[in-house]
């Protein structure tokens, strides 16, 4: 079997454009492989067989023609065949005395109308292109004077640009009365009810919307091609009109958006809201109807209505119907056993409107302004109150200056104390904002998941270091509680590297499983290790990559930090002895830790100074800063904390897992 790259030339001219075709090679003559390729259209006419091995070389031409065997192709491993057609000579013609020269055949070439031609179609964008030349090629319209691919082109191509552009959009210019011509919808395309920018709608990419500034390009560029002289040709009388008509289209719209964009930035930078009772509310009376002339849509409205005191209010948005002219004619309609009132609110937008109605009584002599006024007042309280971003940013340039709030708390302070029913534009912030108002609104601190959890490799490769890493810890009571005994996070009393950390451990693995380490037994990098630490400033972008594995942090409080002294070893040695001894005799031992915390006072309503903490505080400027001695308050509670230590059963174990119970002492009785 051959596998052949086949093209078929007339002259200069490209008949059937370069292809693979596969042949069997035996019993085949190039007669049979042009037969196939051609499918017997040329087979009156003379051809010339050309090969080659590869583009770089030159054609080398086959002397038997089409009765060459195509054995020789696979014998000189050539893969490339062109087809040369001869053109005919009609000798038995007798010779024309008045051949045309050289000059009238340009004249009547120059007289001709022609079209650019067709491009590769490799997108819906060529294939709009080709479209538009067959459309004009059906109207009998063209260029001369050789301008088709020049001019000619340009035009075509501005076309397309602009249908390209406003394809997906044409819904959105049809409700604003901007229509595609109707030249323009003979397109082929459009003719099977389908479109051309399909990738706007596919792709997964930001759908932008129509950009003012590319309708006027698109406009602009359309104008320079119809100002042109041959635009006056009789010959365009159909496409030069549907091309005006589309301008005036890109050009209306671009002017829409304009007056829209000035509209909007006016708004946005308004210290007002752009709706408000004042200027967009009606109120009216509407008299009563008989009984048997209620429509049964306003059954169900009437009876609640009836239960209702004079001037007791309801909003009437779940009796109306769910279609949008239903819900038109009920409003209009409206009309019930007894006078009503209605009190209707444009809130502008998709919003909208807001239809409050009540009893009012039938005597004008017993209305009642007072509760009217009251009523009025309700009414307005409930209206939800839209504020621009002008006054948004307003309240929260006031309170930026306040440290560590973020964007996301300030708006929702601003939306729980101003009332504003905005809804954020951004889709992330908008997220942010409602799971921030759910903690809120739940007050429980549980309902905040640290994901960090979900961090790093999830696997069981480390877990033997990781384990001999929390023993060492717990052996060499290497962790302590924050120093202002706040959280659950534990520190590191003393300075220690990870790579020194890494290295403690590793000696300690391989006294355990021997030196050289098994290949089960895998040692993490320094980097890993330092990631498995709780992070020391939580809020910073980089915590993000830490795991928590160990609820420690790996730094040193100050208050921790102590010089030399002879009798460190002493002490640790007999902290160690202590533990020692209650995992050796457990089952006869309980461990407690007992601490008296700082005393509460109480009696006289007297400042009292505390003795620690000691920090700066604000006083007038005439006033002087005094409190009473704590040691002479008459009365105070002793709070104490006991521990009750689960012991471990090896000193690697833990000793901070237990029972902690709070009592409190008076410290007159009870020192």
């Amino acid at each position: 079997m051959l596998y052949l790259l086949v093209q078929v030339n007339e002259s200069i001219k490209r008949i059937v454009p370069e292809h693979v075709v596969s042949i069997e090679f035996t019993n085949n003559q190039f007669s049979d492989l042009f037969g196939a390729v051609t499918s017997g259209e040329y087979g009156d006419r003379e051809v010339e067989v050309f090969i080659r091995r590869e583009k770089s070389e030159s054609w080398k031409k086959v002397d038997n023609g089409l009765k060459g065997n195509l054995e020789m192709l696979e014998v000189l491993k050539y893969s490339q065949v062109k087809f040369c057609l001869i053109e005919k000579t009609h000798l038995d013609t007798p010779q024309i005395t008045n051949t045309l020269n050289a000059f009238d055949i340009l004249m009547n070439n120059s007289y001709q109308t022609l079209l650019p031609q067709h491009c590769t179609e490799y997108n819906d964008c060529n294939k709009l292109y080709n479209e538009i030349i067959d459309l004009f090629r059906n109207q009998n319209v063209g260029w001369t004077g050789g301008v088709h691919d020049t001019i000619g082109k340009a035009f075509v191509n501005r076309i397309m640009n602009a249908i390209w552009y406003i394809d997906p959009h044409l819904s959105t210019l049809h409700a604003r009365s901007c229509n595609l011509p109707v030249f323009f919808t003979q397109l082929k395309t459009y003719q099977d009810g389908e479109t051309y920018n399909k990738f706007y709608h596919t792709s997964h990419h930001k759908k932008n919307p129509l950009s003012q500034q590319k309708l006027v390009y698109l406009s602009s560029s359309l104008e320079l091609s119809v100002s042109q002289p041959w635009a006056n040709n009789d010959v365009w009388n159909q496409v030069i009109p549907a091309t005006l008509s589309l301008i005036e289209i890109l050009k209306k719209y671009a002017g829409y958006l304009t007056i829209t964009t000035t509209n909007m930035n006016i708004l946005h930078h308004s210290d007002g809201s752009a709706r408000n009772p004042e200027n967009d509310c009606t109120m009216y009376r509407i008299i009563a109807c008989k009984n048997e002339n209620l429509n049964d849509i306003y059954s169900q409205l009437n009876y609640v209505l009836l239960e209702k005191q004079m001037y007791e209010y309801i909003d009437i948005k779940q009796y109306l119907p769910i279609d949008i002219m239903k819900r038109y004619r009920f409003i209009k309609e409206l009309q019930l056993t007894f006078p009503i009132g209605v009190y209707r609110y444009h809130q502008g937008n998709y919003l909208g409107t807001i239809n409050y109605v009540w009893r009012v009584p039938e005597n004008e002599d017993e209305l009642n302004e007072t509760l009217k006024a009251r009523m009025l007042a309700r009414i307005h309280k409930e209206l939800p109150q839209y504020f621009t971003r002008q006054m948004r940013k307003n309240v929260l340039n006031k309170y930026s200056y306040i440290r560590k709030v973020t964007p996301a708390v300030l708006r929702m302070l601003h939306f729980d104390l101003t009332g504003n029913a905005a809804v954020t534009s951004d889709v992330i912030s908008r997220d942010i904002e409602e799971r921030l108002r759910l903690i809120l609104t739940l007050a429980d601190p549980n309902i905040i998941f640290d994901l960090r959890t979900n961090n790093g490799f999830k696997g069981t490769k480390f877990n033997e270091f990781w384990n001999e890493t929390d023993a060492y810890f717990n052996e060499q009571n290497l962790l302590a509680v924050d120093e202002r005994r706040h959280g659950t996070i534990l520190y590191m009393p003393l300075a220690l590297s990870v790579r020194d950390l890494r290295e403690i451990v590793t000696e300690r693995l391989k006294i355990i499983y021997s030196d050289p380490l098994p290949f089960t037994i895998h040692i993490p990098s320094d980097e890993w290790i330092r990631l498995q630490f709780c992070p020391t400033n939580a809020t910073t972008t980089r915590s993000m990559h830490h795991t928590g594995q160990f609820n420690v942090k790996f730094k040193v409080q100050g208050r921790l930090l102590r010089k030399s002294s002879d009798d460190a070893h002493y002490c640790a040695a007999l902290f160690r002895y202590l533990r020692e001894f209650c995992i050796h005799y457990k089952q006869w031992t309980c461990l407690i830790s007992a601490d008296d915390k700082h005393k509460v006072p109480i009696g006289e309503d007297v400042a009292v100074s505390t003795g620690v903490r000691n920090r700066r505080s604000m006083v007038a400027q005439n006033s002087t800063l005094a409190a009473a001695d704590h040691d002479f308050t008459k009365l105070s509670i002793t709070p104490s904390v006991t521990f009750f230590i689960s012991i471990p059963n090896e000193i690697s174990g833990s000793f901070y897992d237990g029972q902690v119970f709070v009592s409190y002492k008076d410290a007159t009785f009870e020192p």
